[in-house]
């Protein structure tokens, strides 16, 4: 546990961010067209590794009907895939007949500029996602870990009230929806709560506090011990 909240408050990852945090803060219209989505619907991001593991198929689908107002016979939102490596995933989501406006994107190297285009995510418990999207004040929902080291990352984000927790395709869509939606406000408020915890000088602190450490530890006289 203290070392996954380690890795959440000082990731290596987060280092970039440190650099496009101000640049892209406020550049989600020019984002979001560069990707060729829609500026005007909300985005979420749904994606599984550079591997493109988990349920991202079914969550997908889900998130197709369950954004898609029967009613005003019209989208609520809209998706951005990640598909990594997985091509053959990819090339299935391609061949859907989306109600919503989906872009399909295969193995990405700027995912700042994904999260920056999209207003939630949807992802494993990986701490270096988890403090990504927290730079970028993304609520994140959390679709499974990998036992042992990524379990404490879960409540981490649950009970500081920047995510959900959810192995449902289906009620992960619904979270969305409903952030969409009715739950406007509380999609605000978790957005607040990751800015809160976010770490972007991270790289820096911890360059700084190991040479604070090597500093001290010269500072201290060595002796050497022979039998």
């Amino acid at each position: 546990m203290v070392f996954q909240c380690v890795l959440l408050l000082l990731s290596l990852s987060s280092q970039r961010y440190y650099f496009y945090y101000q640049s892209f803060l406020n550049f989600m219209d020019e984002l979001r067209r560069e990707f060729g989505m829609n500026e005007d619907l909300p985005a979420v991001l749904l994606m599984g590794g550079g591997e493109g593991m988990g349920p991202i198929e079914a969550t997908a689908r889900a998130l197709g009907e369950t954004l898609y107002d029967d009613n005003l016979g019209e989208p609520i939102g809209q998706m951005l895939v990640i598909c990594g490596r997985n091509k053959k995933l990819a090339n299935k989501l391609l061949t859907i007949d989306w109600k919503i406006p989906v872009k399909v994107e295969g193995f990405v190297t700027k995912m700042e500029e994904c999260m920056g285009a999209c207003d939630c995510i949807i992802t494993k418990a990986g701490p270096g996602t988890i403090a990504e999207a927290m730079i970028r004040g993304l609520p994140i929902i959390l679709n499974g870990y990998i036992a042992g080291q990524e379990v404490g990352n879960v409540p981490y984000v649950v009970e500081n009230g920047c995510g959900k927790f959810s192995k449902s395709p289906q009620e992960i869509a619904k979270i969305v929806a409903e952030w969409f939606g009715s739950k406007s406000e509380e999609l605000i408020t978790m957005s607040q709560n990751c800015l809160k915890l976010a770490r972007p000088d991270a790289v820096f602190k911890i360059v700084r506090d190991l040479h604070e450490l090597l500093r001290n530890r010269n500072a201290v006289p060595q002796f050497s011990f022979t039998h």
